[in-house]
């Protein structure tokens, strides 16, 4: 489950569809704001699979073993498989993760990259050997998360479309679907919607302790019920820790049915909407 941290930061949000900015207050951004493709992983010919050596398949294990299934994914019967994108230096550090293709839960996403990051400051470090990608100072590895529950009873269970909006990470899909909806149309959604997300945040208290901040960029889309369609990372905070508390937030306002519904005026001429939601983390 998604635990709420007890600290004194501060999340700010705004919605891009409305040309707004965040303003930053205090801390040290860690990512800065790069552009869309700090949210991407590498392409496939230039990633380690981590179930091609031994080094890879232990770094999974560890991976997996800060997994923790979110309870009200795991109630809700949603289940996946997260594939993921991570860099390290030679001495085994975590620098960065990402995610490569999504389950199409927000939830499980969002656990799968706090996984990963619960280990940037782990204590544990396993250097790479020198047979693997020799000669690289830093390695891109690939890997899967999966959330395949024990079946239980009352509780049937199903993947999301493979198909969807916002599905791939770095993709501008929300700016452009924002495009299309004349700004006097969106009325308070904007400010209804950040004030529903701003509920679920909660800042990971590994990063609010490091003082590790960020702006993530979220592609959210919705159907004209303000069914949650899709949500990927358009532009990363540069934290795994915060990129994966940001979807988790999506996740439980989809489950909790705390998505605000769209004004009329834009029912009027869209069967959904597609568009961006910034998130500030500064602790």
């Amino acid at each position: 489950m998604v635990k709420k941290y007890a600290g004194n930061g501060l999340l700010l949000l705004c919605g891009l569809w409305l040309l707004a900015g965040c303003s930053s207050i205090g801390g040290h951004d860690k990512a800065g704001l790069a552009g869309p493709d700090n949210a991407s992983c590498p392409p496939v010919e230039e990633m380690v699979q981590a179930a091609d050596s031994d080094y890879g398949r232990n770094f999974l294990a560890r991976v997996s073993g800060q997994v923790s299934y979110p309870a009200d994914a795991l109630d809700a019967g949603q289940v996946g498989v997260v594939l993921l994108c991570a860099r390290l230096d030679r001495k085994g550090r975590v620098h960065d993760g990402r995610i490569a293709d999504g389950s199409g839960y927000p939830l499980l996403d969002g656990a799968a990259l706090m996984a990963l990051g619960a280990l940037e400051s782990a204590a544990e470090k396993a250097p790479l050997p020198d047979d693997l990608a020799p000669g690289q100072k830093q390695v891109w590895i690939a890997f899967p998360v999966n959330f395949k529950p024990e079946p239980r009873d009352g509780v049937s269970y199903r993947t999301a479309p493979a198909v969807r909006p916002c599905k791939d990470s770095g993709t501008d899909e929300g700016e452009i679907g924002a495009k299309a909806v004349n700004p006097e149309d969106w009325g308070n959604f904007p400010s209804q919607f950040s004030n529903a997300v701003r509920k679920e945040l909660a800042y990971p208290a590994q990063a609010f302790e490091a003082k590790v901040s960020g702006s993530a960029l979220l592609c959210v889309s919705l159907d004209r019920d303000s069914h949650l369609l899709g949500v990927s990372i358009s532009r990363s905070s540069g934290s795994p820790l915060l990129d994966g508390a940001a979807l988790g937030a999506l996740g439980l306002i989809q489950l909790k049915s705390e998505i605000p519904g769209l004004p009329d005026l834009v029912l009027r001429e869209h069967d959904g909407v597609t568009f961006n939601q910034e998130i500030d983390w500064k602790p």
